[in-house]
């Protein structure tokens, strides 16, 4: 278990404001001269680190010295000790000249200490000279390259000078393979200069050559890029109270920039009544064949007062739904007006302004209230009856909010007939009415996959149309009918069910920069308002997530999000790539700030310069790549940006999408987070996680633990089913006995009961085996189990890997002592979590007569325990945001400010981290923030 830190452990806040690192190497050791010791100049017989000319040195004070007194950063510089004589610094680099790359050489110098001595008036200039040698310190040449009378502007400041050389240059070109001898020389003709010369920081970087140029016009204007254009949709019936009662959730919406929310849903919008919630997404009370006795307690869903608390917590906009299939459908038109009235009403009475309205959903699909027609009467939606309820409910909704953009929802396929002919109708009725018109893009629905996506160069929504054609053919199709007011909206959209949700090989980073593409598209067209469905679907099985959160964490697509959340507010400039498969989206902001895109689709790393037509980029503020870096979960990396003759150039790392800020400042004071420590304690061997089938909240979780089933949509709680055993298959007696159990069927998506168990005890975690009870109920009832890793962080063990199973089970019925499973994981070439690590598993049955014939999963657990010889671990917590760098350092006084790295440098998504770091008596900590 985990104890509250004690008098050993103290948690501290510290804020750094460094800038964002460079990603490639500095061959240049000892770049700050923090290792020269003594008052020695660096010694001329290193063959590592620096070396100095022999001239006119001596034991004590060698021409070329080191300085405590003036230096530009950390405790030590170099100095050039003598206005008369001269002297150098040198490096023999392990780099040999490549005439494909360029190199960056910078250095920090200042000028200080002007002579008395009134014959040494020299202008104060030093020079780098490159030579080059066939082998690692061997006998150097000069190659012919010099860079003469560097200095800074002015004196007794520091100024950093940096140098570009071309390595095609035909006086290196010649030396083509030979190693680098770097030197900073005061030549000759500076001999008796005016000041003496202080340098630090330096470095020596090499840069491939650009493979294109990427053309950035920010004179040429399309449009600017709305709040709403990145929103995401909520479902009212699938987020209990406690997913948001810890203000994570909603710490994590507002800190990616969702720019707004939809409730209460899709579907469920027309089903659902504002003001007496019934918890069952899909089922209308107003039916008179439902029995109330099913409404869920109100702790199991979002209310609208829930809603409203989560927009004041994010500042996401507000976008309401109106019910209009109810009242048709029940025949109670009525009270269905005056209850979207009173909606409105009672939102601006808690002082909320409502800005987008949206009138039901797909009411062309069998899915809507009407349509389901469970009135048995025959009648559905068509495009008349739905744009004349539109004008009465509109005329309900605008007596309170006059100036709200309501929208109206239509067939997805703008090219086709059927969506002209009803657009032609709607508008006929409703033109003064609606402002937006809604459809709905899932891409390559019941065939995506990865390896399509690749193909598509680039990606279609169908018909061989992109999504940003379509955006734009949909809003001139608006303005050719003659409703220019009229604009597309999207309120759902994401990657559509397909074969990638069973490829062991796809993860939640494909999926991830798959929709950036979409996103993307939806930006060059200009979409008005755009909203992935959906923010979080806690039943869905965390293999195949697609959305931005899931049970309160952020998936790998809550960093594009963020990424693409900078958009808001700019307007989108003209840009083009010259390659095939990689695609750029550039926009500029009224502060002089301009943010460039670039999703690299190929399999290729690219070099690329940024021509920012008749644009000064004064500074890169921050650059960003979102890349899989082997766990495919996606994470943020800083994206190295340099300069070469004024052109930046970055390298684009293949299949990644990347994003770079100019001339603005980022956050320079991040968000203080409160930090907390905990002592990490062993858990013995036992149970880690149980539940005993009457909920889907655990029965069992042991502390450090966190665990999950996906819910209901892969299975029933049947509360007439259970084990009367009262044990977790044989080896734990702690199950309850009362009636309750996870009933399964053999249809595809009811089959199988999904659970996840997440380590965060600080401490690596063994996992033992897989304990639970069953039965097949009937003859027809599956008789066959499996136990699957669905995915997770153990090493060596494929998605989708078959653990475990059984076939043959004989039926048992409903409610009795149920057949006992203890399937060991011995067999796994990995089951050791580290703190952090998720593992997802599967119960799967199959081989049934019938798919109405239920078995039931009963007593679910996972045993094991922390590993025996793990070190003392402190768990430091807190809630991180993304893009922001910390780390934490540890020291053993306080006083004497020597403070040391406990973690490294930690990029992390948003919401609640913890670091284990190894505990140390007396032990002080805090946390270093860059933002």
């Amino acid at each position: 278990m985990m104890k509250k830190h004690n008098s050993a452990v103290l948690s501290l806040l510290f804020i750094s404001a460094a800038g964002i690192s460079g990603a490639t190497t500095n061959w240049i050791d000892d770049a700050s001269f923090e290792a020269l010791s003594g008052w020695d100049q660096p010694n001329p017989t290193n063959t590592t680190g620096w070396i100095s000319s022999e001239t006119g040195n001596t034991a004590n004070w060698g021409w070329v010295s080191r300085e405590v007194s003036i230096v530009k950063s950390g405790d030590q510089a170099l100095r050039f000790t003598h206005w008369a004589g001269d002297a150098s610094a040198y490096q023999n680099l392990g780099l040999t000249i490549d005439s494909s790359k360029t190199y960056e050489i910078s250095f920090a110098m200042r000028l200080d200490n002007q002579s008395a001595n009134p014959a040494q008036t020299n202008d104060t200039v030093i020079g780098v000279v490159i030579s080059t040698s066939p082998a690692l310190g061997g006998t150097y040449s000069w190659s012919g390259k010099s860079i003469y009378n560097l200095a800074p502007s002015t004196t007794g400041v520091w100024e950093t000078i940096t140098l570009h050389i071309d390595g095609s240059d035909p006086l290196l070109a010649e030396e083509q393979g030979e190693y680098i001898q770097f030197q900073l020389k005061k030549f000759q003709a500076a001999k008796n200069s005016e000041y003496q010369i202080f340098i630090d920081d330096v470095s020596f970087r090499e840069f491939p050559a650009p493979d294109g140029v990427v053309s950035i016009d920010p004179s040429v204007d399309t449009h600017e890029v709305s709040g709403m254009a990145m929103g995401g949709g909520l479902v009212y019936s699938w987020y209990p109270d406690a997913l948001f009662d810890d203000g994570e959730m909603a710490h994590i919406i507002k800190d990616i920039g969702i720019g707004g929310l939809r409730w209460p849903g899709g579907a469920v919008v027309t089903y659902y009544h504002w003001d007496d919630l019934n918890g069952q997404g899909w089922q209308d009370h107003w039916n008179p064949n439902y029995d109330r006795a099913d409404d869920l307690p109100a702790h199991m869903f979002q209310d609208l007062d829930e809603y409203l608390e989560l927009i004041d917590e994010t500042g996401a906009e507000i976008m309401l739904g109106v019910n209009m299939s109810s009242g048709i459908e029940w025949d109670r038109e009525a009270e269905a007006i005056a209850e979207a009235s009173n909606l409105m009403v009672y939102v601006q009475h808690q002082g909320y302004d409502v800005n987008y309205i949206y009138f039901d959903n797909e009411n062309f699909q069998d899915g809507n209230n009407y349509n389901r027609d469970d009135d048995n009467d025959g009648e559905a939606w068509t495009p008349e009856l739905y744009a004349e309820k539109f004008n009465l409910y509109a005329a309900a909704v605008k007596a309170t909010f006059p100036d709200a953009r309501l929208i109206a929802n239509a067939h997805n396929n703008v090219n086709g007939s059927r969506f002209l002919s009803d657009m032609q109708i709607m508008l006929g009725i409703a033109e003064s009415n609606i402002d937006l018109v809604d459809v709905h893009y899932y891409w390559s629905w019941d065939t995506a996959t990865w390896d399509i996506w690749k193909s598509q160069l680039p990606m279609q929504r169908g018909g061989g149309q992109t999504f940003k054609e379509t955006v734009e053919y949909a809003n001139n199709l608006f303005v050719s009918e003659g409703y220019p007011h009229v604009r597309l909206a999207i309120l759902e959209w994401n990657i559509a069910p397909g074969p990638w949700e069973t490829d062991p090989n796809h993860t939640k980073f494909k999926t991830a920069l798959m929709q950036s593409e979409i996103q993307m598209q939806f930006l060059q067209a200009g979409l008005d308002i755009g909203m992935l469905w959906a923010l979080d679907v806690p039943s869905v099985d965390p293999a195949s997530d697609r959305h931005a959160i899931h049970n309160g964490d952020p998936n790998a697509s809550a960093l594009w999000m963020w990424m693409f959340s900078k958009a808001a507010d700019r307007t989108v400039v003209e840009s083009s790539s010259p390659i095939s498969g990689v695609y750029i989206l550039s926009a500029k902001g009224d502060d002089g700030s301009l943010v460039t895109w670039l999703l690299n689709k190929t399999d290729v790393e690219y070099t690329l310069e940024m021509n920012t037509v008749g644009f000064t980029v004064n500074e890169v503020s921050e650059a960003w790549t979102l890349v899989d870096e082997g766990d495919g979960r996606g994470s943020l990396a800083v994206l190295d940006v340099w300069d070469v003759n004024g052109k930046k150039q970055s390298t684009f790392p293949a299949n990644s999408l990347s994003m770079i800020g100019c001339n603005y400042a980022t956050n320079p004071v991040p968000e203080q987070p409160v930090i907390t420590s905990e002592i990490a304690e062993p858990i013995s061997e036992g149970l880690l996680l149980a539940w005993d089938g009457g909920s889907e909240t655990p029965a069992f979780v042991a502390t450090g633990i966190n665990g999950s089933l996906a819910s209901s949509t892969f299975y029933e709680i049947d509360d007439t089913a259970g084990s009367t055993d009262g044990s977790y298959g044989s080896a734990f007696s702690t199950a309850a006995t009362e009636a309750s159990a996870f009933a399964v069927r053999e249809v595809e998506g009811a089959d199988r009961v999904t659970f996840t168990l997440k380590n965060e005890t600080g401490l690596p975690l063994r996992l033992d085996a897989v304990h639970f009870d069953y039965a097949a109920w009937w003859e027809d009832s599956p008789h066959d189990i499996a136990l699957l890793y669905g995915s997770g962080d153990l090493e060596g063990v494929t998605n989708q890997t078959d653990i475990q199973t059984v076939t043959g089970l004989s039926s048992t019925g409903k409610k009795n002592n149920y057949a006992d499973f203890d399937w060991t994981l011995s067999g796994l070439p990995d089951r050791v979590l580290a703190h952090g690590e998720v593992v997802n598993l599967n119960l799967v049955v199959s081989n049934s007569g019938a798919e109405w014939a239920n078995g039931a999963f009963d007593n679910l657990a996972l045993s094991g325990g922390t590993v025996s010889n793990s070190a003392d671990t402190v768990l430091i917590s807190w809630r991180a945001e993304t893009g922001t760098k910390y780390e934490v350092m540890e020291s053993a006084n306080l006083l004497s400010n020597d403070w040391n790295s406990a973690s490294g440098i930690l990029i992390e998504n948003s919401g609640d981290i913890s670091v284990p770091v190894e505990l140390k008596t007396p032990s002080f900590y805090r946390l270093e923030i860059e933002p």
